[in-house]
């Protein structure tokens, strides 16, 4: 056991020697790795930060997580048969995966004023339990959220803007009700919110839930019904299974956030895919780049591997020795690569990867929702995993067949 350990002591030795007496070689293999684990692991993290930003922009302040709906408005979006919001649903929603819920009724109206009309989805909520869920209210440019069961409405910018309201104006409403009977109704304006972007602003108003039933169904006194309850949660999977007994237990249908914006999610999807084909586009060039110098180096060797042959030096103690060089080239090239990306991420997370050049000043939007101009990498520890996991597999294969040929010729030609 000692000698072995005295052998490979030594052979560890000489493998740095090897690595130091070639360093234009060694350098040049080194930074070929470096430079490919930095831009691999860099885009990963840029489009992660995307995807992140792009899932942040479509659950919080819309559509959350998930979504708890009546099996009637979950298929056609017909209003007329909400559910009453009771204790099994409370019960049903206590999960440590499951972090808010906010039960909403929905509205379809019409604004119209001296500039045209425009439709209006007037979601009823409870404002509190809204806040805790989506923080709509700390995105107030005027007025405040309410914050029990005001009689008004909270409008967006763009809405606001193009109507020229301001807070403490009537709105005028106009909706028709579960009747059939078409009805306008005024509602003071109790605050103006800016956030998601413009076509959010322009589709959605918040009022009481009791504004809802009164308007809607004629109900004269609150009784907590319900079209949808919008669930925050740690993430999708965490919370599938806590949700799925949730809508067994109520009787409703659970939808996620891409089900309910798919068009958002394809565009994830297709950011995945685009992964993918960059890391398949880094794998060739790497190991192409990694291949080639490392079968050079061992051949220039082609005539000290010879001796040692001759010389009775045993065939595993040449592998070992190759082994030895790869993991400490392996280790460098880490090492190095490892202090780039802390440099380019701390300082990327920081000031973020600008793209307003590309936009020409405009507001990019798609499904509603507001794309990032901003984007901020976001370094996850798989994306380490595997680009490093790879790059130490092609380091070995490559000083692997490298080893493998110059030994056949040496022993050939000895």
């Amino acid at each position: 056991m000692r000698a072995l350990k005295t052998a490979n002591s030594y052979l560890f030795k000489l493998a740095k020697k090897n690595v130091n007496r070639n360093r234009g070689r060694s350098f040049f293999i080194g930074l070929s790795v470096s430079l490919s684990v930095v831009m691999a692991v860099w885009i990963l993290a840029f489009f992660d930060g995307l995807n992140h930003q792009i899932e942040k922009a479509v659950v919080v302040g819309n559509v959350g997580y998930w979504q708890l709906q009546e099996a009637n408005y979950a298929d056609t979006t017909d209003p007329l048969s909400p559910r009453a919001w009771d204790a099994s649903f409370e019960k049903a929603l206590q999960d440590k995966a499951i972090l808010a819920y906010s039960p909403e009724l929905i509205l379809d109206g019409y604004l119209s004023g001296p500039d045209g009309s425009a439709a209006l989805q007037v979601v009823g909520v409870d404002f509190a339990l809204h806040q805790k869920t989506l923080d709509v209210g700390s995105h107030m440019s005027s007025g405040t959220w309410p914050q029990g069961n005001e009689r008004g409405i909270v409008i967006g910018f763009e809405t606001a803007e193009r109507f020229q309201y301001a807070v403490g104006d009537q709105l005028v409403m106009n909706f028709q009700d579960a009747k059939g009977e078409l009805r306008s109704e005024l509602l003071p304006v109790l605050g103006v919110y800016h956030h998601n972007g413009r076509t959010f602003e322009r589709r959605f108003a918040y009022v009481s839930g009791d504004v809802v039933e009164e308007y809607l169904f004629g109900m004269a006194d609150p009784r907590r019904m319900l079209h949808r309850v919008v669930v925050m949660a740690k993430d999708l999977p965490s919370s599938r299974s806590a949700l799925e007994a949730a809508a067994q237990t109520t009787k409703t249908e659970l939808r996620s956030w891409k089900q309910i914006n798919p068009e958002m999610g394809v565009v994830l999807d297709f950011h995945e895919g685009l992964i993918r084909f960059f890391f398949l586009i880094i794998a060739i060039t790497v190991t192409v780049t990694i291949l080639t110098p490392v079968s050079m180096l061992w051949q220039e060797r082609l005539g000290e591997i010879r001796m040692m042959s001759i010389i009775g030096v045993p065939r595993k103690k040449i592998w070992r020795l190759g082994m030895f060089e790869a993991g400490i080239m392996t280790l460098l090239a880490a090492t190095a690569a490892s202090l780039i990306l802390i440099v380019i991420i701390t300082i990327n997370a920081k000031t973020g990867i600008h793209f307003r050049d590309l936009s020409q000043g405009q507001v990019l939007e798609r499904a509603g929702i507001q794309l990032p101009k901003v984007i901020y990498p976001l370094l996850l520890p798989k994306q380490l995993f595997v680009t490093y996991g790879f790059v130490v597999f092609i380091i070995f294969l490559s000083y692997g067949l490298a080893i493998r040929n110059v030994i056949r010729k040496a022993e050939v030609s000895a």
